[in-house]
């Protein structure tokens, strides 16, 4: 897992009729000389079903993958977050500012690259006439079907020195803007899926132009025009996407926790239709939730048949921090692959699906078990096909994914160094390719060694460079020799590894004899498990010396070579006593110690002591512990050998046990109803995977609260209330779920919070609304009054004000209007006529200004108040000029969260209402995406001199 602001709770999926693939062992022996035999001695197969390379057999569990070879390939300076590939051009975007040759030192050779370029795939080049350049940071590329465009999304403003805001579309060849698709999302741009005639966006944006558009929208692919397409996702925004082959819906990945109001399928991953964008089954929902500030889908691709997705974890918010393969049908699950460490991309190509991230543990799977310290994988790759299921998870706080459908993990390592640039320590952010190249784009300095800075390619076998070879190299492949009785010589020595193949052949050469070995034998082998290997050499004069080395190679020839270690073959004296090996253990959970110091040698000592802990994994030492993946028997041997070489083998079944499962929290949710005032709310549909839930609490909105499975509750006054039932289950694990409820009062129109004829007389106040509750006035209550058909502010000084509020409402959105008039026209700064169309409690609001100028004129003004702050959104001259003897209507609008919009206009009573508003301003204050109240209120400037001023009110209405 990883900290970073960018990025385990659901049902178990059995696997009916899958059975686990796993490779034997093999072992290939061959006798180079009459005097000598063969023994492959002391072998623990674990599971190994990996390919490589050379897999050998290919099978479905077996694909080859490309090599591990990095090629040349052009390097940036910053971080690659994301590529496409058209033909044999790969165009990268990111956070760059310069390219260089590959094997260019950094600051050397360079040339300007800002934020995107492009490479030739089959020589890693850079293409030099495709130079575009972008003020800011590129995050998502993605090309027209017919590679006629390049579109490019991210933080930017301006393209070529040339607005462009967020998103463009490039000629491919030279990196011209094509100045017809000019969409204009009002924040970053984070995925970009292309079709034929439409381009779909997602990201942080709000907006598209002046219209809301969640962090999700489409338009038109050669004009830019945005469309009616409109999910909408919330509570997180959106992170990746991927269109189906047959173009009618798009899967959605990100951090958002609900997708057209819906949490499953919606949860930070999703289906919509490509035209309505309504939701469409997406089973895999239910399995993979990332979500939230902590979590999130991270990528997605596909073949045509599956879908791909990687997720990221840091807290409570996700489960998935590896890959899932759905089915493009409902989204089914097909696998997944649990390994441990967040993961960025996937693509697949071929057989094999590769990934980029930082994985440390895929024990769950049959793959590299936990290590201290963690040893990160940062590009790994998994069999296209299902192969087995996942094991239960024992390691850490993780979901555990245990029984789903597994793929096998396949044997292709290449090693990259994570980079420094965004500070957060990875290395590979993104990774694509073609039948025939893998390219990774991110931000490592180098790759198995070699500086290669932010890009790099690797080929299939029939292209390849193939010089990857065994891994581990001098003194460390050094055999033990040891000569325990006359003539024969024990030669032991611990497998090497490669980081594309799997099968390594080794041979035992003696005194130089490169040509006649005088043992060949084959062994599989990876990083985490290694067999040791043993060879008996006999026939050898009493009394003589001999050298021996071990040459390991891989299938294409790479080989590796120890150093020469000589050994004296015992003359004829009596034979050695071999050891016994014996041992005591302790079990605690699946971790268990082990004690082998009390085997004894009878002529001499013992010289080592070698552990197989029956999973695959090794130790050594007298004494060892281990801590198993997995609960389950093994079958622990001991191996010791004295001091003259001689060996003893004794084993034991240990039984280890994992901890009780994490308990998975409920999910709490509700419906509702309601009737004038009355609600009434049921929470019986609230699950709980893997248990009960014991209790439920209400929270109505208005203060008042409440429990049980079933609850109703009358309201005070009409308006509009965020209701929140809190579920907790037998474990003590809670859940929220959070609806707002709408309550009319008797004889209030639906949709209708509060309306005022102003037809009482009242001194000292208003008085009572007709609907909406009581009036309540600030300051001096001898401003106000009502005089049986308008509501009356009377402003008796400069600099003076009055405000009337209507606390009795509450409502996101708020539809205000109403007819005012000035006994006299104000002079000096003006007179000032406000509407505050959401009122938040203790934090502020969204209001809208009518001011009349001490000239005539009229404007609007839009601001958002906080803690005592006022700060314009916008402003706008309104077309009529200001008259005493006039009556003016107002409206103002507030609706809407993340972003909220405040909407005004005004107009003459007795012309036509302004089809168009006059003023729209958009705001995302967190304080204020909130249910709030409505007030008008009325201020005189300092520098007026015609006070006192009446303002008089009539004909309110505040609508939903």
């Amino acid at each position: 897992m990883m900290n970073h602001s960018i990025p385990p709770l659901a049902s178990r999926d059995e696997a009916a009729g899958r059975r686990r693939y796993r490779h034997v062992l093999r072992k290939t022996l061959a006798m180079a000389a009459a005097c000598a035999f063969a023994v492959v001695a002391t072998v623990a197969a674990g599971p190994m079903a990996a390919a490589d390379t050379a897999p050998d057999p290919i099978t479905a569990a077996n694909p080859p993958t490309v090599s591990a070879d990095p090629l040349p390939t052009v390097q940036v300076n910053g971080v690659v977050w994301q590529q496409v590939v058209v033909g044999n051009t790969v165009y990268a975007a990111g956070n760059f500012t310069t390219a260089r040759p590959a094997g260019a030192a950094a600051g050397t050779n360079t040339v300007v690259r800002n934020h995107i370029l492009a490479y030739d795939i089959r020589t890693g080049a850079l293409i030099q006439s495709f130079a575009p350049s972008l003020n800011a940071q590129a995050r998502s590329i993605a090309a027209s079907p017919d590679g006629s465009r390049i579109y490019v999304g991210g933080a930017f403003t301006a393209v070529n020195g040339a607005p462009a805001s967020r998103i463009a579309a490039l000629d491919p060849t030279t990196g011209a803007v094509i100045n017809s698709f000019k969409p204009a999302p009002n924040s970053r741009v984070d995925a970009i899926v292309a079709t034929a005639d439409a381009v779909y966006l997602g990201g942080w944006f709000s907006a598209v132009g002046s219209t809301s558009r969640p962090r999700l929208a489409a338009v038109d692919a050669s004009t830019g025009a945005l469309r009616s397409w409109n999910p909408q996702a919330a509570g997180g925004d959106v992170w990746a996407m991927v269109m189906s082959p047959d173009r009618t819906k798009l899967v959605v990945g990100g951090s958002f926790t609900t997708l057209n109001g819906s949490a499953n399928p919606g949860y930070g991953l999703a289906a919509v239709d490509a035209t309505t964008g309504a939701l469409r089954p997406w089973a895999v929902n239910g399995l993979v939730r990332n979500g939230g500030a902590d979590a999130a889908i991270t990528g997605l691709s596909s073949d045509g048949t599956n879908v791909y997705g990687t997720g990221y974890v840091f807290g409570a918010g996700g489960n998935l921090e590896g890959t899932f393969s759905a089915n493009w049908s409902d989204g089914s699950v097909k696998w997944i692959e649990d390994c441990h460490g967040d993961s960025y991309g996937v693509s697949p190509i071929g057989e094999a699906i590769y990934t980029v991230g930082h994985a440390h543990y895929c024990g769950n799977i049959g793959g590299f078990p936990e290590s201290n310290p963690r040893d990160w994988q940062r590009a790994i790759a998994f069999s296209r096909s299902t192969t087995g299921t996942v094991k239960r998870n024992s390691v850490g706080r993780y979901f555990n994914f245990e029984g789903n459908p597994a793929p096998s993990l396949l044997t292709w390592f290449p090693r990259l160094t994570a980079g420094t640039f965004t500070g957060q320590g990875q290395a590979a952010w993104t990774v694509t390719g073609t039948s025939d190249y893998v390219v990774l784009g991110g931000e490592f300095p180098r790759v198995n060694g070699v500086g290669q800075q932010g890009l790099v390619r690797f080929a299939v076998r029939d292209i390849a460079p193939n010089k990857v070879g065994p891994t581990v190299t001098g003194a460390a492949t050094n055999p033990t020799l040891t000569s325990t009785a006359a003539g024969k010589v024990t030669v032991q020595w611990t497998s090497n590894w490669d980081f594309d193949n799997e099968k390594l052949t080794y041979r035992v050469i003696r005194d130089g004899q490169t040509a006649t070995p005088v043992h060949t034998v084959s062994q599989l082998s990876r990083f985490w498990q290694r067999p040791v290997l043993t060879f008996e050499d006999t026939g050898l004069a009493p009394s003589s010396t001999h050298t021996y080395r071990i040459f390991a190679t891989d299938p294409f020839g790479n080989e590796v070579r120890s150093e020469s270690v000589s050994v004296t073959v015992m003359a004829g004296a009596a034979e050695n006593t071999p050891p016994t090996a014996r041992f005591t253990e302790t079990v605690s959970g699946l971790a268990a110690s082990f004690d082998g110091s009390t085997s004894t040698d009878a002529d001499g000592t013992i010289a080592s002591y070698a552990w197989d802990f029956g999973d695959g994994t090794t130790g050594t030492g007298a004494r060892a512990s281990k801590t198993y993946a997995a609960a389950g028997t093994y079958t622990v041997k001991l191996t010791v050998t004295d001091d003259a070489g001689a060996v003893h083998t004794t084993s034991k079944a240990i039984t280890v046990t994992a901890a009780p499962p994490v308990n998975t929290p409920p999910t709490a949710a509700f419906t509702q109803t309601a009737a004038g005032l009355a609600a009434s709310f049921d929470g019986s549909t609230s699950t709980d995977a893997d248990g009960t839930i014991a209790s439920y609490a209400w929270d109505f909105g208005d203060g008042s609260t409440g429990t049980g499975v079933k609850a109703s509750k009358t309201y005070a006054a009409a308006g509009t209330y965020t209701v929140r039932l809190t579920v907790t289950d037998d474990a003590g694990a809670t859940n929220s779920a959070s609806r707002p409820v709408t309550v009319t009062a008797a004889g209030q129109p639906a949709g209708e919070l509060a309306r005022d004829t102003f037809s009482r007389a009242v001194t000292g106040g208003w008085g009572t609304a007709d609907v909406g509750g009581t009036w309540a006035v600030g300051g001096s209550t001898g401003k106000y009054s009502v005089d049986g058909s308008r509501g009356v502010m009377n402003l008796a000084a400069a600099a003076s004000s009055a405000t009337a509020r209507l606390d009795g409402v509450s409502s996101l959105t708020t539809d205000t209007r109403f007819s005012a008039k000035l006994d006299k026209a104000p002079n000096g700064g003006g007179l000032h006529l406000t509407v505050v169309g959401r009122d938040v409690a203790g934090a502020g609001g969204y209001q809208a200004k009518l001011l009349v100028s001490g000239t005539g004129g009229l404007s609007l003004i839009t601001e958002k108040a906080v803690n005592g702050t006022t700060t314009r959104l916008g402003s706008a001259s309104v077309p009529v000029t200001f008259s005493a003897t006039d009556t003016y209507s107002m409206r103002v609008r507030v609706s809407g969260t993340a972003p909220t919009t405040v909407q005004a206009k005004v107009w003459k009573v007795g012309t036509a209402e302004p089809a168009a508003w006059q003023l729209t301003s958009t705001d995302s204050e967190p304080v204020l995406q909130k249910a709030g109240s409505v007030a008008v209120t009325a201020y005189l400037s300092s520098s007026a001199t015609v006070a006192p001023v009446k303002v008089v009110f009539d004909d309110l209405v505040v609508q939903q």
